[in-house]
Parts: structure tokens; sequence; C-alpha cells
């Protein structure tokens, strides 16, 4: 159901996410196969020690910032674009969440079915398919995560 990795990013590699979650606040950018980065390329290799992933388009990514307050309640990642026109329904290979900067926080943990996982700077979270998830309620300090979701095609919207 799902796997937790604690330190699995170094100093250096969450710096660089740090910046590259400015442009992924809140939404998602699909970056095909041939423009994935070394990073989504580690993490791709560690979700292959979890789930199978034969074949991959791309990776989907988007970040979280604990104090936007708009965190997600229960749900199951998908293709949003087309779950919203077609009603289908489609899951990535494997959901992934990585902490980046985890400060004094209050709430914002990730539930999994009855387990709760308290969030660490550093720390990768890797979902099966269809998994469904949340993050608790916010209260106070800093949360700060970018997620990749695994895909063997490109989104409806991509």
């Amino acid at each position: 159901m799902y796997k937790l990795v604690e330190n699995f990013l170094s100093e250096e590699e969450i710096l660089h996410l740090k910046q590259v979650s400015i442009s992924c606040l809140d939404k998602s950018t699909f970056i095909p196969l041939s423009q994935m980065t070394s990073l989504h390329k580690k993490v791709l290799e560690e979700a292959r020690t979890f789930t199978e992933i034969p074949k991959i388009g791309g990776v989907e990514q988007w970040s979280f910032h604990a104090d936007y307050n708009q965190l997600p309640d229960w749900h199951q990642d998908r293709d949003e674009e087309l779950f919203n026109t077609t009603e289908e329904l489609s899951f990535p290979l494997c959901s992934c969440v990585m902490y980046l900067d985890i400060h004094k926080l209050e709430g914002a943990n990730l539930e999994i079915d009855k387990k709760v996982i308290v969030p660490e700077t550093g720390m990768l979270v890797l979902l099966k398919p269809a998994v469904w998830h949340r993050v608790s309620k916010y209260i106070s300090g800093k949360r700060h995560s970018i997620n990749y979701n695994f895909w063997n095609k490109p989104l409806y919207n991509s």
C-alpha cells in the first residue's frame, strides 16, 4: 500500500527541489520521460523497488506549502482532467511525496487508511495506484512538500 524512506533526500537535493517547487505550487505539471531530471530518475528507481513500473511515459509534479491551508482531504491520485471531462478513472503507476521542509509542524500529517505518517524533512513516501489518502488538518508550523506521480502515458491535458 505504501513505503516510507527516511532521509531519502540530501541537503543539496532538498535545496534544488525547493527552487523547482515554486513553479508547480498548487498546480500540476507533466514532464515527459525525455525531460525527466536525475532527481525524477532517483525517485523512480526507488519506486521500482516498491511496485511494478514496466514502462514510463513521464512524471507529473506539484508542490504544497501547509501555510496555504489548502491541503487535500481523502482522495486517490488520478488524471484529474480526464476524470473531469469523461468521468474515466486513470491512476498513476506510483505516487510519491517528498518532504522538503518540516519545522515545528502540528497537524498536516499524511493519513493512509488508519496509518498516520508524521512528515520529516528529507522523507519520501511512495503509494501504490488508487490508494486513498489525505493530509490531516494543518494547525501550525512549516510543511513544504513536492509530489510526483509516475505515469505510463501522458496526462489527458498534456
